[in-house]
């Protein structure tokens, strides 16, 4: 082999081992790098708190229920308080009461329950925000054990305390009320009323009530909560017209518009979709984005809710969904309509009414 050789499989030995290393390097930067997916977060667009009532006391006069407030109103359960007010609590089986709640007009559901019983008065808050971590714990005469913890929450508790199998109370920081969402005078048009009820909200509220959501769009507990919440919903034409709104604040900028990214994620998002689509009710959901408004400071979706007429879709409602941030504010907007979808002048008056930035 002549010089000119020697230095041609010198050099090729050199490359393979610096290639080799390239690689190495290379392998350990993807592994190790924030190039990876982050963990995708979701809004709860539909939350239940529930509380399982036993009454080990071995008499049903022993135990009343004297204060229920569920945010939102679950009527059943309303009028079963009512009974067991005056009956008191049966010592056979178990007593439930149960609400549901959703971003707008609650941000999520919340309960509060009080009871007379041999001994100290129960006290029990149960709360399953649109997100963060969810609260089930009983002060008093009670032992309480959580069942589940997912979007929703639910516990059971025994009367008196030591009755039954013991557990760990969930408790977390809830964001305090904020002042109101929406200034009623600013949207379009006249009727505006403001409205508890999901079912009043279109038909987009007829279906997040009915349906379910899956497992997977289960949120985490790991969402960023803002320090306060306020929570609308608005109604006209019979609810054919909608506006919700849940406008928060967070400690700076940075949170606010993580808030607003994990509502308008493309996890979220479609959860919700999943959630408008009903074998039952025979509603698909298709989704587009939003044109930009406010010289692209809103971004949001457009969910059509489709019908099937003689084997083909019809589109016979909207919901647009749409937000945007305001130093460490965060506003996430639902306009419904039924029929025709929100014209461009309603929908920049309906975010227009949002107050946010002052």
């Amino acid at each position: 082999m002549n010089l000119g050789s020697e230095f041609l499989e010198g050099m090729r030995g050199r490359l393979a081992v610096a290639a080799v290393s390239l690689a190495a390097l290379l392998a350990t930067f993807f592994a190790s790098s924030a190039i990876q997916p982050q963990k995708a977060h979701a809004w709860a667009w539909k939350d239940t708190c529930t509380l399982i009532v036993f009454n080990k006391t071995g008499a049903q006069s022993n135990v009343h229920p004297i204060l229920y407030t569920p945010l939102l109103p679950n009527p059943a359960s309303v009028a079963e308080y009512a009974a067991f007010a005056i009956a008191g609590i049966p010592t056979e089986g178990a007593a439930a009461f149960t609400n549901t709640g959703y971003p707008a007009p609650s941000y999520g559901c919340h309960a509060f329950m009080n009871f007379t019983n041999p001994g100290p008065t129960v006290s029990c808050k149960v709360s399953a925000p649109t997100t963060g971590a969810n609260t089930f714990s009983c002060e008093g005469n009670a032992t309480t054990r959580i069942i589940k913890d997912d979007d929703d929450i639910a516990g059971n508790v025994f009367i008196p305390s030591g009755s039954g199998s013991p557990g760990q109370d969930n408790e977390a920081t809830e964001p305090e009320d904020g002042p109101a969402a929406v200034r009623v005078g600013a949207l379009p048009g006249d009727g505006w009323r403001k409205s508890t009820k999901i079912t009043e909200f279109g038909l987009a509220g007829k279906l997040m009530d009915k349906e379910t959501l899956p497992n997977k769009c289960a949120k985490d507990g790991d969402e960023v909560v803002p320090n306060t919440v306020s929570s609308e919903q608005l109604i006209r034409a019979g609810g054919d017209e909608g506006v919700g709104a849940i406008v928060s604040t967070y400690d700076n900028a940075g949170q606010a518009k993580r808030g607003l990214n994990e509502a308008l994620s493309d996890l979220s998002i479609g959860c919700l979709a999943n959630l408008l689509s009903s074998n039952e009710m025979n509603t698909r959901v298709s989704v587009k984005p939003l044109p930009a408004a406010n010289d692209g400071d809103v971004d949001g979706n457009q969910l059509a809710i489709s019908r099937l007429v003689k084997g083909d879709p019809r589109v016979v409602a909207y919901l647009n969904v749409s937000g945007w941030t305001d130093g460490n504010e965060a506003a996430v907007v639902l306009t419904e309509t039924v029929g025709d979808a929100p014209d461009d002048a309603d929908e920049a008056a309906h975010l227009g009414a949002i107050r946010i930035g002052n």
